[in-house]
């Protein structure tokens, strides 16, 4: 069981995060998902602020506890899209092993800031903190339960040696979870440089360990005041979710190269895919591996039949990856007649990102697609289009459709 002061902190953390939180700021988009980043309370003493969570050039995230005048802020986000069973890994920079004794951070899905279970329920955590014991263990792994009263728990002390890169990760599968901490930054498959690492196979998993998709989120907070009064600051370089039966660090997935399951723009690695087999936000790539926000495939992958790109690799309008140009149809006048986009031409919008996971339903998407003259008629069509070519000037038609 947890140490009763740890356990105490994490219950008041808990407790403050389902209070009601300020209005967030505006949306984040990193590594291809939307992340909601919190703006008032949280966790501890610090309020979170958005200014304490940035994404610089190089595409690195910036946590950070500030004081500001008399007051200290920290920072918290959450990812609109809900994610499931799978491997998820965070590099990071910073001195997680050396932190002030009441500074967290936390990496963890939780299920009641999306309504999902009790609290105390449905919350996979991964902590590096001292929770104000300055000779205390420094790292946490806790698994809270579906339901019920049962709660895994592994405290343990850990160095980096004076480094300050390291890699997080767990492995979530309905019978179990499985922890790990490496030193140095690690790829998703490797075993290099591990630190520490735990399975937690509980009896009655259905009951001891979640089993519904749930937000994922990060939080850099103060257990109290900062008793050097230092203000801290980590960078997650990477996040990566790679679904369940999805080999690791691949850029394909179900529905082959491009579907379910494709490449992030930054880490090469497997997009995300929430439990039932949705495409998350971000999730599905482009020709080229370039994995833009809202861009998540739909069920079943978002590549054209064989996993095959349209004809010329026609990459998305604007980057958005919503719909592929040209929608359904190929170059030369390929797809069927009124193609729809059924496709690649469908992406899910942010805006329904958060339903993931949760419906049997895909949200609704906007698609574009072009009709092609040459599948409407064959050869008497273009005869009566020549014969009418003085009177009517051919055009071409653009149809849109909003599903």
């Amino acid at each position: 069981m947890r140490r009763t002061l740890p356990w105490l902190a994490c219950a008041l953390g808990a407790a403050l995060l389902t209070m009601p939180h300020s209005a967030h700021a505006a949306p984040l988009a990193w590594k291809g998902y939307t992340w909601n980043v919190t703006n008032g309370g949280m966790a501890g003493v610090a309020e979170g602020r958005p200014a304490n969570v940035s994404v610089d050039e190089n595409g690195y995230l910036h946590l950070k506890v500030q004081k500001n005048g008399d007051t200290w802020t920290a920072a918290e986000l959450f990812t609109t899209t809900r994610l499931g069973f799978g491997t998820y890994q965070w590099q990071i920079d910073g001195p997680i092993d050396t932190f002030d004794k009441n500074i967290v951070l936390g990496l963890f899905p939780y299920g009641p800031a999306a309504g999902i279970g009790a609290d105390g329920t449905n919350e996979i955590d991964i902590e590096y903190s001292r929770w104000g014991q300055a000779n205390g263990p420094n790292g946490d792994w806790t698994n809270y339960p579906a339901s019920g009263k049962t709660i895994g728990e592994l405290s343990y002390t850990f160095s980096l040696n004076g480094g300050t890169l390291s890699t997080s990760r767990f492995i979530w599968t309905k019978t179990s979870i499985e922890d790990f901490l490496f030193a140095g930054l690690q790829p998703p498959a490797s075993t290099a440089s591990l630190i520490k690492s735990w399975k937690y196979s509980p009896a009655n998993p259905t009951t001891n360990i979640p089993q519904e998709a749930l937000p994922l989120g990060m939080n850099l907070w103060c257990f109290a005041i900062p008793s050097d009064g230092k203000n801290v600051e980590i960078i997650v370089r990477d996040f990566q979710f790679v679904p369940e039966g999805t080999s690791p660090g691949g850029a394909g997935g179900a529905g082959g190269a491009g579907g379910s399951g494709g490449a992030h723009p930054s880490s090469g690695g497997a997009g995300g895919t929430a439990a039932g087999g949705k495409g998350s936000v971000g999730g599905a790539s482009s020709v080229g591996g370039a994995s833009p926000v809202g861009g998540a495939s739909p069920v079943g992958g978002a590549s054209p039949v064989g996993g095959a790109s349209p004809v010329g690799g026609a990459s998305s309008i604007g980057g958005g990856g919503a719909s592929s140009v040209g929608g359904a149809s190929s170059v030369g006048g390929a797809s069927p007649v009124g193609g729809a986009g059924n496709g690649a031409g469908r992406g899910h919008s942010d805006a329904s990102a958060g339903q993931l996971g949760t419906s049997a339903e895909e949200p609704a998407g906007c698609s574009i697609s072009r009709t092609s003259p040459g599948t409407r008629g064959g050869l008497p069509w273009l005869l009566a289009l020549l014969l009418l070519a003085r009177r009517i000037r051919p055009s071409s038609t653009v149809g849109y459709s909003r599903r």
